[in-house]
This record gives structure tokens, sequence and C-alpha cells, in this order.
């Protein structure tokens, strides 16, 4: 499930020409665009309804694209995965990461990848502190402790399809949630009691143009570097 916004057409293309989309007879994963409404903005809209028809893959919230809404954005998508889909595992990614299915699918089947229970990507904490201004700030008021507990940055993570059920049962549509939802995430999972964060080296940061072959997801990639890096990964495969 790829978080995107209305106006980034060109990343939604080209992730579709590349590592969305399963070659095999049999299809092993299925990529859907997961994106809110761009209010005031009639022409944008209508060109996502034509997007929609023709691709078949975008999942449009009510609410308006807007990061304050980020984690009301990912209540969305976790419910209609929960509600419409069957699927083991669901990998929530940024519309600026790449991808690497091939190696997602081999760490997937390996024995000692558990199956359930399976909440894993770049951790950060337990142990790291709140901002408090800025863009991924929180007050006081909406958050009192001094430091948040286990969780995955937000460009990439993995749920097993036994805790996306149970993270639907937990949200609660009735209250405004808390605003960072990669750190909302990790409450909730903190919150069900026996599930261990561990940091996963396969989930990475990027930044610049430069293909890890043994990566599943790298963040921070341009339109151009998600085609080459894809091409790679093919090659390797």
């Amino acid at each position: 499930m790829v978080f995107t916004t209305p106006a980034n057409f060109d990343r939604r293309t080209v992730i579709r020409k590349t590592w969305a989309t399963d070659p095999s007879i049999e299809i092993r994963w299925k990529t859907v665009f997961l994106l809110g409404h761009a209010v005031g903005d009639s022409i944008m809209n209508e060109y996502l309804e034509d997007e929609g028809k023709i691709h078949r893959d975008l999942i449009r919230g009510a609410r308006k694209e807007h990061y304050g809404n980020l984690t009301l954005k990912t209540q969305t998508g976790l419910e209609w995965a929960s509600k419409y889909c069957g699927f083991e595992f669901l990998l929530k990614a940024d519309d600026d990461v790449f991808v690497n299915p091939y190696n997602l699918l081999d760490y997937l089947g390996k024995p000692d990848t558990p199956k359930t229970k399976r909440y894993t990507g770049k951790c950060r904490g337990p142990g790291s502190r709140p901002f408090r201004g800025e863009k991924y700030g929180v007050s006081l008021e909406d958050y009192k402790k001094t430091t948040y507990p286990a969780f995955y940055n937000g460009p990439a993570y993995l749920l097993s399809s036994d805790l996306v059920h149970k993270l639907v049962e937990m949200l609660d549509v009735n209250k405004n949630p808390f605003k960072l939802e990669d750190v909302y995430i990790g409450m909730l999972v903190e919150k069900m009691g026996d599930i261990k964060a561990v940091e996963n080296p396969l989930f990475r940061y990027s930044g610049q143009c430069k293909f890890a072959p043994d990566a599943i997801s790298q963040h921070r990639v341009s339109v151009q570097c998600m085609e080459e890096s894809f091409n790679l990964a093919v090659k390797e495969e």
C-alpha cells in the first residue's frame, strides 16, 4: 500500500512501471495507492477519477490530503485492507520509496520469518525523544511523556495480517488520534503487549541513487532512480 498525494502522478506512474506489478502467472503481490481528497481542486479530482478508472488501483479517502490527516489516512488504508483484501502481509510505503519485491518475497519466505505478530522496518527507539515544534513536533498537551515507544519509520514498514486486523479494532474513529502515524502505530502495537520491535537492516534510508542489492526498501528515491534501481533488481533476480 503506497501512500501518495493527488499531485504525485509521476511517482505513481513509475511505480506502476517498475515494482508495483507482479509479472508471474500466479500473482504474489498487489500494489494499491492510498490518497486523500484534493479539496477545492475540481480539475485534480477529475484527473484522479479518470486515473482510478484506468488503473483500478487508487484507494481514495474522503478526508483532505494534508500531513495533519496522515494518521486518519493510515486508518482508512488499514480498514480497507482488512475489509476487502485477503493477504498475509501488508507493506506500507511512501511514494518516494523503492521496494525490491524479490528481496521482500525472499525475506517473507524464510523459515525463520514469523508469519504472525510481525511488525518490522527501520526501528526508532524505544527512547527517542519527541520534537516539540515544526512539522514533526507535538505539544506537551498532545504527548506528555518525554520518550516514544519503539516504532518503525513511516516511509516503509511491514505488518502481518493478524496485526492489521487487531490495529483496525483498536483504532478509534471517534477520537482524534496522535498525528504522527508511525509513532501512533508503535503506540498501538505496544499496547498489544507481546510484540517486540527490532531493527531490520533491510529497510534503509538512501538519499542518493545508490542501489543496495540486499535491501527491501530504500527511502528518498527520485523517479529516475526508481526505474534504474528496478532494472538492477531484475538483473539480480
